[in-house]
């Protein structure tokens, strides 16, 4: 009887996410990615590949024979959305201006991939970089990420050695998915609110009956002694994820311990939640150049 209902619960998000996505393929334009290539990387899973975007452009004056500094990027999808290639813009500014070979991830999506699919294609691919120290610098590997691939990028770095990364880097990350979604508030009034409703489809889809309080799930639960050594978290004044976002950076700035740990929180005023994705006005424009070239300085001094 619980395997029965159990089915019948996947249908029903199955259905609600599905509609969701239609309906953005009809209000949103399609993302229009220009990477440099687009490359299959092997999964764990057999006759499975990874589809990543590679972004590869040397600022004047680098050494091409030598390993490259890397880039992880996770997009944002709030776990089941197709958005692939709405970070083109940022993975084009960090490959121009910082050396880095970006590789943004196609990861798996709920609720046909709930969790810990997507977590795994971010092992599988950092390992694809690691089998190839020619190619790339192993210890000169970051990860970034936006909304729940923020999240994702953040999760990742509770599961894996604190030497993996270099840096990390997350844009309006959630961090504690076991809060009631409609209990959240942006630290200034006045933006445009999300669906609760759908915030909690969204997360069921990816969770499916897992503890939410898992670390690997909700990084606000998560030992942050064993992140990077430098961390960014851009927040948005009008999002509601920007305080548990931020409380987890000075958590991590709190644990560093007697490790130095750079931990930069930059709160963007004006902004909501994917403020760079729908750039209208002056401020949303102006707070996107200056988070991604924080981003940039934070990556060239890694």
């Amino acid at each position: 009887m619980a395997g029965l209902f159990s089915f019948a619960r996947y249908l029903y998000l199955k259905v609600l996410v599905a509609f969701s996505r239609g309906l953005l393929k009809l209000l949103a334009p399609s993302p229009r990615p220009t990477p440099d290539k687009v490359l299959e990387i092997p999964s764990r899973d057999k006759d499975r590949t990874i589809q990543t975007h590679i972004y590869k452009t040397s600022p004047d004056g680098a050494d091409d024979s030598t390993p490259a500094p890397v880039l992880i990027n996770l997009y944002g999808s709030g776990f089941a959305l197709p958005f692939h290639g709405t970070d083109d813009k940022f993975c084009r500014l960090i490959a121009e201006t910082t050396g880095h070979v970006v590789l943004d991830v196609n990861y798996r999506l709920a609720p046909e991939h709930p969790f810990p699919a997507p977590l795994n294609d971010v092992e599988d691919v950092l390992k694809y970089i690691l089998d190839r120290p020619d190619e790339y610098h192993p210890s000169r590997v970051s990860i970034s990420g936006f909304s729940s691939g923020g999240t994702l990028a953040l999760a990742t770095c509770t599961v894996l050695p604190r030497d993996t990364f270099r840096s990390l880097i997350a844009f309006y990350p959630a961090t504690n998915l076991h809060q009631n979604p409609s209990l959240r508030k942006a630290p200034v009034p006045g933006g445009k609110e999300r669906s609760a409703f759908w915030t909690r489809i969204f997360r069921e889809s990816y969770i499916r009956g897992m503890d939410a309080r898992d670390p690997r799930i909700s990084p606000a639960f998560a030992d942050t002694t064993g992140f990077p050594d430098t961390v960014l978290v851009v927040t948005g004044e009008l999002d509601e994820s920007a305080v548990e976002a931020e409380e987890l950076a000075l958590k991590a700035r709190d644990t560093a311990g007697a490790r130095k740990r750079e931990v930069v929180v930059q709160r963007m005023k004006g902004c909501g939640h994917a403020f760079d994705k729908n750039i209208t006005g002056k401020v949303k424009v102006s707070a996107t150049n200056e988070s991604y070239d924080l981003a940039a300085q934070i990556l060239k001094r890694a």
